[in-house]
């Protein structure tokens, strides 16, 4: 089986449905949208990646092509123990809103190390780009001028070495960057980091980068205050840079977060 017919080759649709009473008179739980589980290999690294789509439940009856979230470390747990996946978690989060997206959750957290920084960052971005989204796109209602790439920590680097690689190369593939409280990634220093993401002044980037940071943490204050100062300084025609604090731990930062960009850019 190619890569392509293992996406394409889908487990058994999952209806998933709200939590209701146990009284007999209640009407049974209104279902609120499908997930669907498969893997995908990857020729530009080599890795076999587990991959859920999440779509809503007016989907089935819909005719609409939907902006699709790419959420990389979709298999993380906030936490020890049996906890929900960052991709639960924004499943949840999308249903309670009754956001009108689809989207992707890329497992593979233990390959962070290599897929997020670079020079793995190049290949793994390669993965998304050529070889996922177009699968995601054949397969399913999806709108290839809105996409958006998420990701925490070393993932909200990524997201950054993403806007860099594809804006230095004149073709970006997301409509939105969304990067939660980002480290320097293997810069080795803020400095370094800083003098990377220089290069893209002067180039044009039509997208949206929401750059999210956890109050007076330390990446926050560290690398994130310094990235915007120095982004908002730059010219970069078309491009539109939002910045955001809460009052949260590095890790408890990106539900917030997420639900404060559904708002913003999935209404």
């Amino acid at each position: 089986m190619d890569r392509r017919t293992a996406l394409l080759a889908l487990g058994a649709a999952s209806a998933l449905a709200a939590c209701g009473g146990g009284g007999s008179s209640e009407p049974p739980p209104e279902p609120v949208g499908q997930v669907f589980s498969s893997t995908l290999k990857s020729e530009s690294n080599g890795y076999t990646y587990a991959i859920q789509v999440y779509v809503p439940q007016s989907y089935a009856t819909g005719t609409t092509a939907l902006p699709v979230i790419y959420a990389t470390e979709g298999d993380a747990l906030y936490g020890s123990g049996i906890t929900p996946t960052r991709f639960d978690t924004f499943k949840q989060a999308m249903q309670t809103r009754g956001t009108q997206a689809i989207l992707v959750g890329i497992g593979g957290t233990v390959m962070r190390g290599t897929d997020f920084l670079l020079p793995g960052a190049t290949r793994y971005l390669d993965f998304i780009t050529k070889e996922l989204a177009p699968v995601i796109e054949r397969q399913y209602r999806a709108d290839p001028k809105r996409r958006a790439l998420s990701g925490l920590s070393h993932g909200g680097y990524f997201v950054i070495a993403a806007l860099v690689t594809e804006g230095m190369a004149g073709a970006l593939s997301f409509s939105h960057y969304l990067s939660t409280e980002a480290s320097y990634g293997g810069h080795g220093s803020t400095a370094a980091f800083l003098a990377y993401e220089k290069q893209l002044d002067g180039k044009p980037l039509p997208a949206t980068l929401y750059l999210t940071g956890a109050g007076t943490g330390a990446n926050n204050v560290g690398i994130i205050k310094p990235l915007h100062e120095q982004m908002r300084a730059q010219s970069n025609p078309g491009f539109t840079l939002v910045n955001a604090d809460y009052n949260a731990s590095h890790v408890g930062t990106d539900l917030p977060a997420f639900e404060d960009a559904l708002k913003r850019f999935f209404p």
